[in-house]
């Protein structure tokens, strides 16, 4: 029994070191830590909220220790346009990443049904039964493409924060 506890105490210990080394590693990255910002890879998409209410998102095209310059998604007259915007650290609320892909399907599904549903509606007032179906799923995939297309500018589903000013 003797043997077994100098073995049993060593692996105790060694397990210690590692579970604080990982809770040391782990407690460096803040929400509060521009680096988490100046690590991103360039052309990544963002939200980014500025101190003063205004939001932004669209790709990120370089980070400085005091700045940040997105090619941002806005709209215009007619239409949208891509603007650069430069972004002082110091005006930076809270930066996040973003999930178009996930948006744009969500987006997608909802339209999806939404026209699918309005397809079932005018289905059931058709005096020719011989197509039944056919209009809900020619509506569906228009209201899907309609959904892509709002969601595409406008995305809802937020990705996980990335920096918070402290």
């Amino acid at each position: 029994m003797s043997r077994e506890t100098p073995h049993c105490s060593k692996i105790v210990t060694l397990a210690l070191v590692l579970a604080l080394t990982c809770q040391a590693s782990n407690a460096k990255k803040t929400l509060a830590d521009w680096t988490n910002v100046e690590d991103l890879p360039v052309d990544t998409t963002i939200s980014v909220k500025s101190k003063d209410g205004a939001k932004y998102h669209g790709d990120l095209v370089r980070v400085t220790a005091d700045s940040v310059a997105i090619d941002s998604d806005e709209p215009a007259s007619p239409g949208r346009t891509t603007r650069r915007r430069e972004l002082k650290r110091e005006d930076i609320r809270e930066m996040r990443l973003v999930a178009p892909a996930t948006s744009m399907l969500a987006g997608a599904g909802i339209g999806a049904g939404v026209g699918a549903g309005v397809g079932v509606g005018l289905d059931s007032t058709a005096k020719s039964h011989e197509y039944r179906g056919v209009l809900a799923l020619v509506m569906a995939a228009l209201g899907a493409a309609i959904g892509a297309a709002i969601v595409h500018h406008h995305p809802f589903i937020k990705g996980r924060k990335i920096y918070v000013a402290s």
